[in-house]
């Protein structure tokens, strides 16, 4: 059994070496089904990676003025929806962009390096083998809409009813008026949470506003507002909702 695991992971490792090198399979290799299977697979893999790296490479070099566009991303987009983490401020300046693109090459390389690994420790079946172990948990930082949902405390929707700064700190104390309940089901008419002064954006009384607030947390990771955003915000937390309620989050 161990002879079969060794081989089949080395033939993963070998189709995903072809396939990021460019490089020919071994002679012979026409007659290994799972081996074809393999570099078959590995071959759309890298596709995909190096659509995403041109995509990124384009954005992060376009000239100072013009306008930005989003790249696609299948995940939710953050603060306009990418659950979790908060909202970060983009930098115009070009030698912001080259670190930022030299990173995420970085990343991309590393992210192939550790699953080349992954495959030959896990003989090519280690989606499957992961996700029963897995047991359907899911943790805060979850990069699934799912698993976002699943380790939420508090997903609402509403307007800012009052904003007060909190004293003694660079914080606001926001009233929200709830519309909607998406996590939990139901509950007060009026939530109440903090948020730091330089958030970006700033909530103010009688904004529209679409928040999540992790568990063990008083603060949200995500706000959004402007009707366009929160009806994104809106559609893939309703998605999402039914397969959270599967999910443990531990």
């Amino acid at each position: 059994m161990a002879e079969n695991e060794s081989d089949a992971g080395e033939r993963a490792v070998d189709a995903l070496m072809a396939a990021i090198t460019d490089e020919p399979l071994p002679a012979g290799a026409e007659t290994d089904g799972a081996l074809m299977a393999e570099h078959r697979a590995a071959l759309a893999d890298v596709a995909v990676l190096r659509e995403q790296l041109g995509i990124i490479g384009a954005a992060l070099a376009e000239p100072e003025g013009a306008a930005e566009r989003p790249a696609p991303v299948p995940a939710p987009r953050e603060h306009a929806g990418r659950p979790p983490g908060r909202p970060g401020r983009r930098s115009r300046r070009p030698a912001a962009r080259a670190v930022a693109f030299g990173t995420l090459v970085a990343a991309a390389v590393a992210g192939a390096v550790v699953g080349m690994g992954w495959l030959a420790a896990s003989g090519g079946d280690g989606v499957s083998a992961d996700s029963k172990a897995s047991g359907g948990k899911a943790d805060a930082s979850s990069r699934t809409a799912p698993g976002y949902v699943a380790c939420a405390r508090l997903i609402v929707e509403g307007t800012v009813a009052d904003v007060e700064p909190v004293p003694g700190a660079d914080q606001d104390r926001i009233a929200l008026a709830v519309d909607r309940y998406y996590k939990p089901a139901a509950g007060k008419d009026q939530v109440t949470f903090v948020m730091d002064h330089d958030v970006d954006p700033r909530l103010h009384q009688g904004d529209h506003v679409l928040i999540g607030i992790p568990r063990d947390s008083a603060v949200p990771d995500i706000w959004t507002t402007g009707e366009k955003d929160i009806a994104h915000e809106r559609a893939w937390i309703r998605k999402a909702l039914p397969e959270s309620r599967n999910l443990i989050c531990e």
